[in-house]
């Protein structure tokens, strides 16, 4: 089956031209229009015909797009808790969620274009929030009820978000960490590129100076929220023994579990010798030995927070604004 971006391959235009052909929430010049026209039925791509079909504007579904970069996604603990947010409360306002797939995070705004220019949805509730990937930018310029389940990039401040406050977040458990008496703590993040890695190291760093600690650049080590991106921290962070870090604060419990299997093969008890934080409370937090303590972030309630956000705005006919910030709390276990 044909998709909005072999539509725009055939007409030589992009996907973005394509979902404002078919949505109408664009001016577009009649040329275009045709030529976006012809390769749509060459390629025998029309807009749902259960959307066309409805009397009615409104579709009773919201979308969410998933940007599958990595195996590990559906193994933290992130995403149940997110959909489970996100589907208690379509279920209790009598929506359906629509999810859709993708390879990277370069292809999540065509997914969502893909959604819109078939009317498949009313609105559509955004997970990723890349500094390299302007997916919020590209809905906004189609004029999409959209909520952002993360800070937005500050080109567009004003869009409608829900959060925690990672940064303030991440600078109290390095505090908590300093209190405890350690001088040399590292930070594992996850991606680089995603704005809440950047928020966390934010937060790092703000712990690290309110503590009068400095930072050694070997400190800093980013896993991929992958548990073997963790076990490799181990390595890259341990180099020199003598300034190596005693206590370790991970962006997910994937990659805590991984630095854990790391120090434990070089022969490091924790927390005789290295304390351990990760972070989204996961499952297995409890359950390992030792207990892993973690940051509980509450991403069900973060995704519960922006459904109703969307939703209400959609059936105002208004734009979702304002935001939300939701308190993440400390779970300590046996791992300090």
């Amino acid at each position: 089956m044909s998709t909005i971006r072999d539509v725009a391959a055939q007409a030589e235009v992009h996907p973005s031209t394509v979902s404002r052909v078919f949505s109408g929430n664009a001016q577009i010049s009649e040329a275009t229009r045709q030529r976006v026209l012809e390769a749509a039925r060459e390629l025998n791509f029309q807009p749902n015909a259960i959307a066309r079909s409805l009397s009615v504007r409104r579709t009773k579904t919201i979308g969410v797009i998933v940007p599958h970069v990595f195996d590990g996604y559906f193994a933290d603990s992130f995403f149940p808790q997110l959909m489970a947010g996100l589907l208690e409360v379509c279920y209790e306002r009598g929506y359906r969620l629509l999810v859709g797939g993708c390879d990277g995070y370069q292809d999540e705004h065509i997914q969502a274009l893909d959604i819109l220019a078939t009317r498949q949805a009313d609105g559509i509730v955004v997970t990723s929030s890349r500094l390299d990937v302007d997916t919020v930018g590209e809905l906004r310029r189609h004029n999409t009820p959209l909520v952002l389940i993360g800070h937005p990039p500050a080109q567009h401040a004003d869009v409608a978000w829900v959060d925690a406050d990672n940064r303030t977040a991440t600078r109290r458990v390095i505090e908590y960490l300093a209190q405890k008496g350690h001088r040399r703590i590292a930070y594992v993040g996850g991606d680089p590129d995603s704005s809440v890695v950047k928020e966390r190291l934010e937060g790092y760093l703000d712990g690290m100076a309110q503590a009068g600690l400095d930072v050694q650049p070997e400190w800093i080590d980013y896993g991929y929220f992958a548990e073997d991106g963790g076990y490799q921290a181990v390595e890259r962070t341990r180099r020199d023994e003598a300034s190596a870090p005693t206590a370790y604060y991970a962006a997910n419990d994937l990659m805590a579990i991984g630095i854990l299997r790391g120090l434990r093969e070089r022969g490091i008890d924790v927390p005789g010798q290295v304390s351990l934080v990760g972070t989204n409370d996961s499952p297995e937090a409890a359950h390992l030995s030792p207990g892993l303590s973690s940051l509980r972030v509450p991403y069900r309630a973060i995704a519960a927070a922006a459904t109703h956000r969307l939703i209400d705005a959609i059936e105002k006919g208004e734009q979702p604004a304002g935001h939300e910030l939701l308190e993440s709390c400390l779970i300590e276990r046996e791992s300090v």
